[in-house]
C-alpha cells in the first residue's frame, strides 16, 4: 500500500485552503458581486445579497454598509465590530463569495457581452464562452480595459480576467 497518497492529499487540500484564504485577502468586492454573511446562531443576519451598482447592501442594524474595494475580512471585520456596537456580545462572523461580478467581451467574437467570472479565467477561455472568433476577427490583437483603469492594454490568449473587465478582439488583416 502506497503510504505517500495520504501525506500528497493532505498537502493538496492544504494548498487549496490557502490559494482560497489568499483570494480572500486579495480580491476587492465591487458592484454586482454576490456574497454570504453567515453570523452564528444568529439566522436573521444570516443572507446573501447582491452589491448594487454603488457597491453597497442594507445591512439589519448598521444600516448601509459600503463594500466597494474592501477584501471579504475587511467586510468581515467591519460587520463584526457593527454588531459589537451594543447588538451582540461576541458576535462570530464569516463572509464569503457567492459569485463574482461579470466581465465583458465585445469586438470580433460571436457573442458579445457579459459573462460570469471564475478564478483563473484566460482571455482565451472568454472567447471561447463568448462563441469564438469571427472570420474578420484577429487571433493575437486583443485588448484589455481593466475594471478602475482609463486605458485599455495588449493582452493574449494566456492573460489572466478578472472581474469587471472588458476584452476588445481587434480585427485582423485579410
Amino acid at each position: 500500500m502506497n503510504t505517500r497518497r495520504p501525506q500528497l492529499l493532505l498537502l493538496l487540500s492544504l494548498s487549496l485552503m490557502a490559494a482560497v484564504s489568499n483570494a480572500d485577502n486579495t480580491y476587492r468586492l465591487g458592484p454586482g458581486d454576490e456574497i454570504k454573511i453567515q453570523v452564528y446562531e444568529e439566522s436573521d443576519l444570516s443572507m446573501s445579497l447582491r452589491l448594487d451598482q454603488s457597491g453597497t447592501f442594507d445591512y439589519p442594524y448598521l444600516g448601509t454598509v459600503s463594500a466597494k474595494g474592501k477584501t471579504l475580512n475587511q467586510l468581515k471585520t467591519e460587520i463584526t465590530d457593527g454588531l459589537l456596537q451594543d447588538i451582540l456580545v461576541s458576535p462570530s462572523v464569516n463572509v464569503s463569495m457567492v459569485t463574482y461580478r461579470d466581465f465583458y467581451i465585445g469586438g470580433e467574437v460571436k457573442s458579445s457581452g457579459g459573462y460570469p467570472y471564475q478564478p483563473g479565467l484566460t482571455v482565451k477561455q472568454a472567447i471561447t464562452l463568448a462563441g469564438g472568433l469571427t472570420e474578420w476577427a484577429s487571433s493575437s490583437k486583443f485588448e484589455i480595459l481593466r475594471e478602475g483603469s482609463k486605458r485599455p492594454e495588449s493582452a493574449n490568449n494566456a492573460t489572466l480576467v478578472y472581474p469587471g473587465d472588458t476584452i476588445t478582439i481587434l480585427e485582423g488583416l485579410f
